[in-house]
Protein backbone atom coordinates (compact mmCIF):
# COMPACT_ATOMS: atom_id res chain seq x y z
CA UNK A 1 0.00 0.00 0.00
CA UNK A 2 1.19 3.09 -0.60
CA UNK A 3 1.93 5.73 2.07
CA UNK A 4 1.28 9.23 1.48
CA UNK A 5 3.00 12.02 3.44
CA UNK A 6 0.93 14.81 4.95
CA UNK A 7 2.47 17.91 6.28
CA UNK A 8 0.40 20.50 8.49
CA UNK A 9 1.21 24.22 7.63
CA UNK A 10 3.01 24.52 10.59
CA UNK A 11 5.82 21.81 9.33
CA UNK A 12 5.36 22.93 5.33
CA UNK A 13 6.50 27.10 6.82
CA UNK A 14 9.40 24.99 9.25
CA UNK A 15 10.84 23.40 6.18
CA UNK A 16 11.00 26.73 3.87
CA UNK A 17 12.66 28.17 6.82
CA UNK A 18 15.52 25.28 6.58
CA UNK A 19 15.22 25.72 3.13
CA UNK A 20 16.57 29.06 3.21
CA UNK A 21 18.78 28.74 6.36
CA UNK A 22 22.46 28.80 5.79
CA UNK A 23 24.27 25.34 5.88
CA UNK A 24 26.62 24.31 8.70
CA UNK A 25 29.76 24.90 7.83
CA UNK A 26 29.60 27.90 5.51
CA UNK A 27 30.91 31.70 6.75
CA UNK A 28 29.71 33.78 4.20
CA UNK A 29 28.87 34.13 0.28
CA UNK A 30 30.36 36.29 -2.44
CA UNK A 31 27.80 36.54 -5.39
CA UNK A 32 25.79 33.78 -3.73
CA UNK A 33 28.73 31.23 -3.72
CA UNK A 34 29.65 29.31 -0.59
CA UNK A 35 32.75 30.32 1.11
CA UNK A 36 33.25 27.56 3.64
CA UNK A 37 34.04 27.88 7.04
CA UNK A 38 36.84 24.96 7.01
CA UNK A 39 38.85 26.90 4.02
CA UNK A 40 39.19 30.18 6.08
CA UNK A 41 40.52 27.50 9.33
CA UNK A 42 42.77 26.18 6.92
CA UNK A 43 44.09 29.85 5.48
CA UNK A 44 44.30 30.86 9.22
CA UNK A 45 46.17 28.34 10.76
CA UNK A 46 48.42 28.42 7.73
CA UNK A 47 49.07 32.45 7.73
CA UNK A 48 49.65 32.92 11.31
CA UNK A 49 51.60 29.57 12.14
CA UNK A 50 49.11 28.52 14.90
CA UNK A 51 45.66 26.38 15.49
CA UNK A 52 43.01 28.88 13.96
CA UNK A 53 41.37 28.35 17.59
CA UNK A 54 44.92 29.86 19.41
CA UNK A 55 44.84 33.20 16.86
CA UNK A 56 43.72 36.32 18.35
CA UNK A 57 40.19 37.32 17.22
CA UNK A 58 41.47 40.81 16.21
CA UNK A 59 43.86 38.90 14.22
CA UNK A 60 41.05 36.35 12.66
CA UNK A 61 39.13 39.63 11.62
CA UNK A 62 42.05 41.03 10.00
CA UNK A 63 42.68 37.83 7.87
CA UNK A 64 39.01 37.35 7.21
CA UNK A 65 39.00 40.61 5.72
CA UNK A 66 41.75 39.73 3.70
CA UNK A 67 40.54 36.10 2.71
CA UNK A 68 37.23 37.74 1.61
CA UNK A 69 38.87 40.43 -0.19
CA UNK A 70 41.03 37.74 -2.58
CA UNK A 71 37.51 36.01 -3.07
CA UNK A 72 36.02 38.73 -3.94
CA UNK A 73 38.81 39.73 -6.73
CA UNK A 74 38.47 36.12 -7.61
CA UNK A 75 34.42 36.04 -8.26
CA UNK A 76 35.13 39.07 -10.28
CA UNK A 77 37.34 37.30 -12.59
CA UNK A 78 35.52 34.33 -13.47
CA UNK A 79 33.12 36.68 -15.22
CA UNK A 80 35.28 35.94 -17.77
CA UNK A 81 37.71 33.14 -17.00
CA UNK A 82 37.40 30.08 -14.90
CA UNK A 83 39.84 30.43 -11.79
CA UNK A 84 40.67 28.38 -8.79
CA UNK A 85 42.36 29.69 -5.35
CA UNK A 86 44.68 27.53 -3.90
CA UNK A 87 44.99 26.79 -0.75
CA UNK A 88 48.38 27.77 0.31
CA UNK A 89 48.47 31.44 1.13
CA UNK A 90 51.23 32.17 -0.37
CA UNK A 91 49.99 30.43 -4.02
CA UNK A 92 46.19 31.99 -3.16
CA UNK A 93 48.00 35.69 -2.48
CA UNK A 94 50.08 35.21 -6.12
CA UNK A 95 47.06 34.34 -8.44
CA UNK A 96 45.03 37.13 -6.65
CA UNK A 97 48.05 39.78 -7.41
CA UNK A 98 47.77 38.21 -11.19
CA UNK A 99 44.07 38.75 -11.22
CA UNK A 100 44.03 42.57 -10.20
CA UNK A 101 45.14 43.85 -13.57
CA UNK A 102 42.14 41.94 -15.12
CA UNK A 103 39.42 43.13 -13.03
CA UNK A 104 40.85 46.61 -12.11
CA UNK A 105 42.71 47.68 -14.52
CA UNK A 106 46.22 49.11 -14.29
CA UNK A 107 47.00 51.13 -11.31
CA UNK A 108 47.75 55.04 -12.34
CA UNK A 109 51.15 56.27 -12.30
CA UNK A 110 52.48 58.79 -10.11
CA UNK A 111 53.11 61.88 -11.37
CA UNK A 112 56.29 63.66 -11.49
CA UNK A 113 55.55 66.62 -9.39
CA UNK A 114 54.01 64.50 -6.41
CA UNK A 115 58.08 62.65 -7.05
CA UNK A 116 59.26 66.29 -6.70
CA UNK A 117 57.97 67.66 -3.63
CA UNK A 118 58.14 63.89 -1.83
CA UNK A 119 62.35 64.10 -2.62
CA UNK A 120 62.11 67.87 -1.63
CA UNK A 121 60.97 67.11 1.41
CA UNK A 122 63.30 64.36 1.98
CA UNK A 123 66.45 66.16 0.88
CA UNK A 124 65.33 69.19 3.32
CA UNK A 125 65.16 66.81 6.43
CA UNK A 126 68.97 66.33 8.45
CA UNK A 127 69.30 62.42 8.44
CA UNK A 128 71.65 61.25 11.10
CA UNK A 129 74.97 59.31 10.50
CA UNK A 130 75.08 55.71 9.86
CA UNK A 131 77.47 53.32 9.87
CA UNK A 132 77.89 49.43 8.44
CA UNK A 133 78.93 47.29 11.20
CA UNK A 134 79.01 43.84 12.62
CA UNK A 135 79.93 42.30 16.02
CA UNK A 136 81.12 39.61 18.10
CA UNK A 137 78.96 39.16 21.25
CA UNK A 138 80.50 36.58 23.59
CA UNK A 139 79.83 35.54 27.34
CA UNK A 140 82.40 36.65 29.66
CA UNK A 141 84.92 39.63 29.88
CA UNK A 142 87.72 36.85 29.06
CA UNK A 143 86.86 35.42 26.57
CA UNK A 144 85.63 38.99 24.82
CA UNK A 145 89.61 39.90 25.81
CA UNK A 146 90.61 36.91 24.15
CA UNK A 147 88.68 37.84 20.69
CA UNK A 148 89.61 41.46 20.76
CA UNK A 149 93.27 40.26 20.63
CA UNK A 150 92.88 37.80 18.28
CA UNK A 151 91.36 40.58 16.03
CA UNK A 152 94.56 42.54 16.97
CA UNK A 153 97.01 40.13 15.90
CA UNK A 154 95.48 40.01 12.57
CA UNK A 155 92.72 37.41 12.33
CA UNK A 156 90.24 37.61 9.83
CA UNK A 157 86.91 38.95 11.96
CA UNK A 158 84.65 36.57 10.12
CA UNK A 159 86.85 33.50 11.61
CA UNK A 160 87.07 34.63 14.40
CA UNK A 161 82.77 35.34 14.87
CA UNK A 162 82.39 31.60 13.28
CA UNK A 163 85.21 30.33 16.07
CA UNK A 164 83.37 32.00 18.80
CA UNK A 165 80.74 34.44 18.75
CA UNK A 166 76.65 34.00 19.82
CA UNK A 167 74.66 36.04 17.71
CA UNK A 168 72.63 34.25 15.64
CA UNK A 169 74.12 35.17 12.07
CA UNK A 170 77.53 34.52 13.66
CA UNK A 171 78.59 32.27 10.26
CA UNK A 172 78.18 35.19 8.37
CA UNK A 173 80.57 37.50 9.93
CA UNK A 174 77.68 38.93 12.80
CA UNK A 175 77.10 41.71 10.51
CA UNK A 176 74.25 44.81 11.71
CA UNK A 177 73.74 46.01 8.53
CA UNK A 178 73.33 49.91 8.38
CA UNK A 179 72.95 51.23 11.96
CA UNK A 180 71.96 54.80 12.28
CA UNK A 181 72.90 56.82 15.03
CA UNK A 182 70.53 57.24 18.10
CA UNK A 183 68.41 53.44 17.56
CA UNK A 184 70.97 51.82 19.58
CA UNK A 185 71.18 52.21 23.74
CA UNK A 186 73.49 55.27 24.11
CA UNK A 187 76.67 52.87 25.67
CA UNK A 188 76.79 50.88 22.30
CA UNK A 189 75.55 53.90 20.07
CA UNK A 190 78.63 55.87 21.53
CA UNK A 191 81.11 53.22 21.22
CA UNK A 192 80.03 52.90 17.30
CA UNK A 193 80.47 56.20 16.29
CA UNK A 194 83.13 57.40 17.83
CA UNK A 195 85.22 54.63 15.20
CA UNK A 196 86.55 55.41 11.99
CA UNK A 197 85.81 52.72 9.01
CA UNK A 198 87.90 50.01 9.56
CA UNK A 199 88.60 49.86 13.45
CA UNK A 200 87.61 47.82 15.91
CA UNK A 201 86.10 48.80 19.37
CA UNK A 202 87.27 47.43 22.67
CA UNK A 203 84.71 44.99 24.36
CA UNK A 204 81.18 46.76 25.84
CA UNK A 205 79.33 44.89 28.13
CA UNK A 206 75.90 45.18 28.04
CA UNK A 207 72.83 43.13 29.54
CA UNK A 208 73.41 40.48 26.30
CA UNK A 209 77.33 39.64 26.96
CA UNK A 210 80.16 41.46 25.64
CA UNK A 211 80.12 42.94 21.90
CA UNK A 212 83.42 43.67 19.73
CA UNK A 213 82.08 46.05 16.88
CA UNK A 214 83.62 46.49 13.72
CA UNK A 215 82.97 49.83 11.93
CA UNK A 216 82.73 49.25 7.88
CA UNK A 217 81.94 52.43 6.26
CA UNK A 218 80.54 55.34 7.57
CA UNK A 219 77.98 58.00 6.40
CA UNK A 220 78.45 61.44 8.20
CA UNK A 221 75.71 62.91 9.43
CA UNK A 222 73.76 65.48 6.09
CA UNK A 223 71.42 65.18 3.72
CA UNK A 224 71.02 62.38 1.65
CA UNK A 225 72.03 62.36 -1.99
CA UNK A 226 69.13 63.07 -4.62
CA UNK A 227 69.70 59.94 -6.72
CA UNK A 228 69.07 57.79 -3.63
CA UNK A 229 66.59 59.51 -2.40
CA UNK A 230 64.38 59.56 -5.83
CA UNK A 231 64.72 56.16 -6.07
CA UNK A 232 63.44 55.44 -2.51
CA UNK A 233 60.62 58.13 -2.75
CA UNK A 234 59.66 57.05 -6.54
CA UNK A 235 59.22 53.39 -4.87
CA UNK A 236 57.35 53.79 -1.85
CA UNK A 237 54.54 56.39 -3.82
CA UNK A 238 54.14 53.92 -6.56
CA UNK A 239 53.66 51.30 -3.67
CA UNK A 240 50.75 53.78 -1.96
CA UNK A 241 49.23 54.19 -5.27
CA UNK A 242 48.78 50.78 -6.06
CA UNK A 243 47.63 50.00 -2.21
CA UNK A 244 44.97 52.84 -2.49
CA UNK A 245 43.88 51.24 -6.16
CA UNK A 246 43.59 48.25 -5.08
CA UNK A 247 41.54 48.64 -1.93
CA UNK A 248 38.98 51.00 -3.95
CA UNK A 249 39.15 48.64 -6.64
CA UNK A 250 37.90 45.70 -3.96
CA UNK A 251 35.51 47.98 -2.68
CA UNK A 252 33.58 48.73 -5.88
CA UNK A 253 33.62 45.03 -6.66
CA UNK A 254 32.19 43.93 -3.57
CA UNK A 255 29.59 46.60 -3.49
CA UNK A 256 28.78 44.91 -7.34
CA UNK A 257 29.21 41.08 -6.29
CA UNK A 258 27.57 41.18 -2.77
CA UNK A 259 29.01 39.88 0.31
CA UNK A 260 27.43 38.35 2.52
CA UNK A 261 29.14 37.43 6.21
CA UNK A 262 27.06 34.57 8.42
CA UNK A 263 28.36 36.05 11.69
CA UNK A 264 26.48 33.42 13.76
CA UNK A 265 28.70 30.99 12.21
CA UNK A 266 31.85 32.27 13.02
CA UNK A 267 33.41 31.28 16.60
CA UNK A 268 34.83 34.90 17.13
CA UNK A 269 33.74 38.71 16.98
CA UNK A 270 33.49 39.79 13.88
CA UNK A 271 34.28 44.03 13.62
CA UNK A 272 36.00 44.06 9.99
CA UNK A 273 35.28 45.27 7.06
CA UNK A 274 32.62 43.26 5.58
CA UNK A 275 31.22 43.31 9.42
CA UNK A 276 27.79 45.46 8.12
CA UNK A 277 26.80 41.80 6.27
CA UNK A 278 26.62 40.02 9.30
CA UNK A 279 23.12 40.83 10.12
CA UNK A 280 21.93 39.01 6.98
CA UNK A 281 22.10 41.41 4.78
CA UNK A 282 23.77 41.93 1.46
CA UNK A 283 27.09 44.09 0.46
CA UNK A 284 25.51 45.01 -2.49
CA UNK A 285 25.43 48.37 -4.32
CA UNK A 286 21.73 49.39 -5.44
Amino acid sequence: MRMLWRFSAPCVAALTVLACAPRVGVLARVDGEEVGIAAFQAYLGATTGLAWEAVDERVAARLLDQFLDQEVVAVAARRSASVVLPPDPAERSAVVRSLLPRVCGPAPEVGQDEVEQAIAARVEAPRPARARVRQLLLSTAEAAEAAHQRLLDGEDFEAVSRDVSRVPNAEDGGSLGLVESGTLPPDLDEVIFSLAAGEVSEPVESPAGFHIFEVLEVMPEGPPARLEVETAVRRELEEEAVRRFTRTCVDRLAAEVGVDVLSDQLWFHYRGRYAEASDGSSHRSS
